[in-house]
Order: C-alpha cells, then sequence, then structure tokens
C-alpha cells in the first residue's frame, strides 16, 4: 500500500510544480515566499534554515505568494497591482515585470509546454504567458473588474478573488477557469478566446485535482473541483462547501458525475487532496475534516483539526498528516496508518493568535504552502503574520527550527531544490 501511495502522490506533485527542479541528488532545498505588505520576496534556503536572498519586485507590489516555473524562474504573484513579476531564484534577481489587464491571482504550467497560465484577481479572466520569451499570448475571459462586478463575498465562502487557481489538461491545448464573479467552470483551447463549453457552479470554487489513472493523455476523463459553501454557515440558502465529481470529454462536453456535501454547519471549504488513489481528504473552515471515497463520493471518516482548516500535508514516509488551521495557533497532526481512520496525535502551537485588526481584514495566522522533506520527518511553513519560517520534527512533534524573516505578512510560495 505504502508503495502504491508514494507513486500517486510523486506524480500529482510533479504536475503540480512542473519543472521546478525537485532533484533530490542536488544541493539544498529552498523555500521561496512573498512579502504581501511590501515588494519582497524571500529566498530560504531550508537545508541550513538561512535567509539566502531578499529580491525586490518593485514596481511590482505585492508578492503574495511565489509559483516555481521552471528550474531557475519563477513568478512572484504580485497581487496589488496590475502586473506580474519573474524572478531567477539561482541568481537572486528580478527579470522582468510583465503589465496585465488585472492584478493576478495565481499560475499554473506544465513540463511539457513553455507557457504559464495566469488567473485574474480583480478580473474574471485568465493570460497566457510565455514561460521563454516572457510575452504576453491571449488573455480569456470578462474584462470587468470587481469594483464593478464583485463576487458575492456576502453569500459565498472563499474571499474576493475574481477566478480561482488556473489549471492545464495534459493536452496542453485546453485549460480550465474557474470563475468565482458568475460562478462558472470554463473549458478554454489557448487557441480561441470563446470558450468550448461551460458550467454553472453550486458555488464559487476554488481549484480542481485530479488521478493521473483517471485521464487519458489528451487530458479527457475525471477531475474533482472544491465548491467553497457558504460565508455564513448558520442560515441561508447557499449549498453546502463540497467536492464536485465531473468528466471532460474528447468533444469538450463537461459533464457533472456526483457531488459531496459536508454538513452546512462545516462552514466554508479551501482546499482537497488526495491522499492514495481512493481518498480525498477535505478540511473545512469549522475544524472538520473530512475523508471522502472517491468512488462513492461519501466520507468514510472524518476528524478535528483547527478553526480555519485549509490545507493538508501528507509525509507517505511516515503515513502522517499536517492539517494547516488559518485561523488558530496550532497545526494538527494526524496519523493515517488506516486512512478510515485518522487519529489526532497532536495539535503544535506554530503562531500567534490573530489580533481583531488582522481578522477583519481577512488575514490568516498560518501560511497556504508548506511541504515534508523526503524523509517525511520535518515538515516545514510560516506563520504569516510573524513573517516567521518553521520547522517542525514529526519524531519530537515539536518546533525544531525557525527563521525570522524582514517581512510583515507572508502568507504563500513553494519550494525548489537546486
Amino acid at each position: 500500500m505504502i508503495s502504491t501511495i508514494a507513486t500517486v502522490m510523486l506524480v500529482g506533485l510533479s504536475l503540480v510544480l512542473s519543472g521546478c527542479g525537485h532533484d533530490k541528488t542536488q544541493s539544498s532545498l529552498h523555500a521561496l515566499y512573498g512579502d504581501y505588505e511590501s515588494t519582497k520576496v524571500f529566498n530560504i534556503n531550508v537545508n541550513k534554515m538561512s535567509l539566502e536572498s531578499v529580491v525586490d519586485v518593485s514596481p511590482a507590489i505585492g508578492p503574495y505568494g511565489v509559483d516555481c516555473e521552471t528550474d531557475r524562474e519563477a513568478f512572484a504573484l504580485t497581487r496589488r497591482g496590475d502586473s506580474i513579476a519573474i524572478v531567477n531564484f539561482r541568481h537572486n534577481k528580478l527579470v522582468k515585470v510583465i503589465p496585465l489587464k488585472f492584478h493576478p491571482r495565481s499560475t499554473a504550467t506544465l513540463a511539457n509546454i513553455d507557457l504559464v497560465l495566469v488567473s485574474g484577481k480583480t478580473k474574471p479572466m485568465s493570460v497566457i504567458i510565455g514561460k521563454s520569451d516572457h510575452e504576453i499570448k491571449r488573455y480569456f475571459g470578462e474584462d470587468v473588474d470587481t469594483s464593478v462586478h464583485p463576487v458575492d463575498t456576502s453569500n459565498y465562502f472563499g474571499g474576493g478573488n475574481a477566478t480561482g487557481h488556473p489549471f492545464w489538461l495534459k493536452d496542453g491545448d485546453r485549460f480550465l477557469m474557474l470563475d468565482r464573479v458568475n460562478r462558472k467552470l470554463l473549458l478554454y483551447s489557448k487557441e480561441s478566446t470563446v470558450p468550448l463549453a461551460q458550467i454553472d457552479t453550486e458555488t464559487t470554487a476554488h481549484h480542481v485535482l485530479y488521478l493521473d489513472s483517471e485521464v487519458d493523455s489528451a487530458g479527457n476523463g475525471t477531475y474533482y473541483m472544491v465548491l467553497e459553501g457558504p460565508k455564513d454557515p448558520v442560515s441561508g440558502p447557499i449549498p453546502s462547501a463540497g467536492i464536485m465529481k465531473f468528466t471532460i470529454d474528447a468533444s469538450n462536453n463537461i459533464s457533472v458525475d456526483t457531488i459531496f456535501h459536508a454538513d452546512h454547519s462545516d462552514g466554508g471549504a479551501h482546499h482537497a487532496r488526495f491522499y492514495g488513489d481512493k481518498y480525498i481528504f477535505f478540511p473545512t473552515f469549522n475544524s472538520k475534516v473530512y475523508v471522502v471515497d472517491k468512488n462513492s463520493m461519501s466520507a468514510v471518516a472524518s476528524f478535528q483539526a483547527g478553526l480555519g482548516a485549509g490545507h493538508i500535508t501528507f509525509s507517505i514516509p511516515k503515513r502522517m498528516a499536517v492539517v494547516t488551521n488559518h485561523k488558530s495557533t496550532f497545526v494538527t497532526v494526524a496519523d493515517l496508518t488506516n486512512p478510515q481512520n485518522p487519529r489526532v496525535v497532536a495539535n503544535i502551537e506554530v503562531a500567534r493568535p490573530l489580533t481583531e485588526e488582522e481578522r477583519a481584514a481577512g488575514k490568516n495566522s498560518q501560511a497556504h504552502t508548506s511541504r515534508f522533506d523526503e524523509s517525511g520527518r520535518y515538515f516545514y511553513s510560516c506563520a504569516n503574520c510573524e513573517a516567521k519560517f518553521y520547522e517542525i520534527d514529526l519524531e519530537y512533534l515539536w518546533i525544531s527550527r525557525t527563521l525570522q524573516l524582514p517581512g510583515t505578512y507572508v502568507p504563500m510560495g513553494d519550494f525548489v531544490r537546486y
């Protein structure tokens, strides 16, 4: 069982990070994080737990996160302005700032294409940029700012970003755009601004995930998408958070199969992730983490994490997981020896409590991005508001090392070996 899980998880990782140079024979693991309230990108040598460099990406502003695109370049997600910054992390220098029609949210790429897909924060749009030449190829979507046509944040969970995370199909020709303003899932060809297909979604949507075994080389097959659910879990007509199972066929039809729904009282949802080839772990805002069987699309187990449970990161060698709790001071560690009966073994304090001002501003106490080392023993992430990068040792269930960064709010990044 462990070899199967490891194989599936590594395939997924390579597709997500696509070309970031995750070679264990190379010298050191690095973490790249953005400081959202400045123009700084941090390059951390994780092995040495030291700050290798600070890259200034101005005139771009507000690098919320950093996405690795090649074995030497990353896109800084400068969400406070209409541009995106390219950083060479091997030489620790700014390469280029590309003007855009919108503030960017996040990016996606594949190892077999020379393109980067960028989704919009302030418009329900996407843009394709050349990975090598850094040139804009084509815009897609509705060129209307959220100041004019906003996301319905009074009813739907997940904030005011105009789109969810972008997603390439395996053929490198088609991609999905998750329009959070109009609550639609759109399928595009990179060659045309007219959608190939589109469907309405029950709520706003966050991201798409899949198993390599369920999708062919052209990208046709079965997918899963996180539905973010209601802003108010107590009352209101908004459907509860869930996971939508759907298919895309060779004729570009999108067909909904089944939707798993959490309890309405669980609130919204942020992220889900496969563990092996059968189970999807699905954290929800009010702390419940579901284990969903992807075949029956029903919950086979659950466990309690912390308020704002948003992400889960797996240690495959140790058969354990760490849940990021965005509104809590601790991460939750679970034993997954039996995925149908996960067992919480520790809540480890990693961050100070959020202030009232920080909560009102929608800030999180813990970063979106985390990673285990290859041994599965050491977990790495960041305490956002303290700009504190840290290491957890799963053998002893404590923070083993920390690094204070010269920033104010460090929410998201990426990891790369070189």
